[in-house]
């Protein structure tokens, strides 16, 4: 997960550690698998060990008992929470909210009123929460009753045709709506003869099981929001602001076009990025005294590229006497150098001809550390009989040390054959350490040890 891209208050930005959390907590523990490398790790693809995930972070760090429907979509908190965070930096723009009670709609509030219910705890806001989907409404009720937050939540069952109207109170204000609609088309959902075999999608495609209509509706997103947008004309009254999620890019400028040809004032659009997740969030506003503010993306400077790789060729001279020159047994070596440097490994692709690990480092092992230690310790002894001046060098020696203590860093392998004479080696920078230095470093120690002895 790229925490680079995520909102700067989204807790989620360090990612959880799964060995604690496979201590802590026994529903977990059984979804966790530890590789060879020692790293506990689940397999996203698997729904149950994603709902599982989902629960007990909901229990560890916002205190909210959940019990999720295993046929229903798993809320993924990250991406619940850069959504909600953009919110509310949209209200801290449009009207400061620490002194006033917010209360926002959440339209297809989901198995567990995921948006009101983190929120409300976080936050201290009131929702009204909509749902059609009958175990969605139980399930709901059940999750407000065993956290004790119907005094801040008021969900109501509705039918699938009214989105808004008939749903809410107008004669109240409301901040602002919420929404994650369905983002395929049912139409072009299903297999499109007896023959084809379409295997159902998971949204997001990292883990969770779904029902069809929390994933799929007539005309997709794009016509979801379009009939919204109608209720919306209606409710301009009562809701200063709305806000939905998208699932394509491709979205945005067919709705866009929609905002303006219902006379909408103003509107502004974001991303939400997320590991290998990007979805889209849009806000729009009927109230000619309120514009909805452009935010800055949250996203790297050079958008998210990073700094080219370092590139090195395999050839068959430089592998002579060490084996089979192919991906597998080149990578295997390199396994072996890097598990002797105390590397955490994670192999992201696995082909024959192709294969890509993520590594990252806790300290620098392969520029001569011990002898840095040593005369660390060293220049601490000594420093308490040395003059004024000299104790001002050996203490800056110290904080060099200190700072290598605090080292960590990540970065991404790939092998590639290119014929059957050479293998393509490619090492990226992802973050941490000294930057592209280290990286370099670790491609030089590579070479020493190992491709050119």
């Amino acid at each position: 997960m790229n925490s680079s891209f995520m909102h700067p208050r989204n807790p989620y930005r360090t990612p959880p550690d799964f060995k604690e959390l496979a201590l802590k907590f026994p529903e977990f523990r059984k979804h966790a698998k530890q590789k060879l490398t020692g790293k506990i790790e689940i397999d996203f693809k698997d729904a149950a060990a994603v709902r599982a995930l989902s629960t007990v972070l909901l229990k560890r760090d916002f205190n909210l008992d959940v019990e999720l429907p295993p046929d229903r979509l798993v809320p993924t908190l990250p991406l619940r929470l850069n959504y909600l965070l953009w919110v509310e930096d949209l209200l801290q723009q449009v009207n400061p909210v620490s002194e006033q009670i917010v209360h926002g709609i959440d339209i297809g509030t989901g198995a567990c009123c995921i948006y009101p219910i983190l929120a409300a705890r976080m936050k201290g806001w009131h929702f009204t929460a909509t749902e059609a989907d009958e175990t969605n409404y139980k399930c709901s009720l059940e999750t407000l009753e065993r956290n004790c937050l119907q005094s801040h939540v008021t969900i109501v069952k509705v039918t699938a045709e009214s989105m808004l109207h008939g749903n809410i109170d107008n004669s109240r204000k409301y901040d602002f709506t919420m929404c994650n609609p369905p983002f395929f088309d049912s139409d072009s959902f299903g297999p499109k003869s007896r023959s084809d075999k379409r295997p159902l999608p998971m949204c997001p495609k990292s883990g969770g099981s779904a029902s069809t209509t929390e994933i799929a509706v007539k005309g997709g997103e794009v016509k979801f929001i379009e009939n919204l947008i109608k209720e919306c004309q209606e409710l301009k009254s009562c809701v200063r602001m709305f806000t939905t999620m998208l699932g394509h890019k491709s979205s945005l400028a067919p709705i866009i076009l929609l905002l303006k040809e219902a006379g909408a004032s103003s509107w502004s659009e974001t991303e939400f990025c997320q590991g290998r997740t990007t979805r889209w969030g849009l806000a729009w506003t009927f109230c000619d005294d309120l514009t909805v503010p452009k935010l800055p993306q949250i996203r790297p400077k050079n958008n998210g590229k990073g700094p080219p790789p370092l590139n090195y060729v395999i050839s068959d001279e430089r592998w002579s006497n060490k084996g089979d020159l192919s991906v597998a047994c080149v990578l295997m070596k390199i396994l072996e150098l890097l598990n002797s440097l105390k590397m955490e490994i994670r192999k992201i692709k696995d082909k024959k001809d192709k294969k890509a690990i993520e590594f990252v480092a806790r300290e620098n092992t392969w520029s001569n550390q011990r002898r840095k230690q040593r005369e660390g310790k060293r220049n601490s002894d000594q420093a308490c009989e040395q003059p004024e001046s000299k104790r001002a060098k050996i203490d800056g020696c110290s904080l060099e040390l200190q700072k290598d203590q605090n080292f960590c860093l990540k970065g991404l392998l790939l092998l590639e054959e290119t014929n059957t004479e050479s293998i393509q080696l490619q090492m990226y920078w992802i973050e941490g350490g000294s930057g592209r230095e280290s990286i370099n470093q670790i491609l030089q120690y590579m070479k020493n040890h190992l491709f050119e002895k």
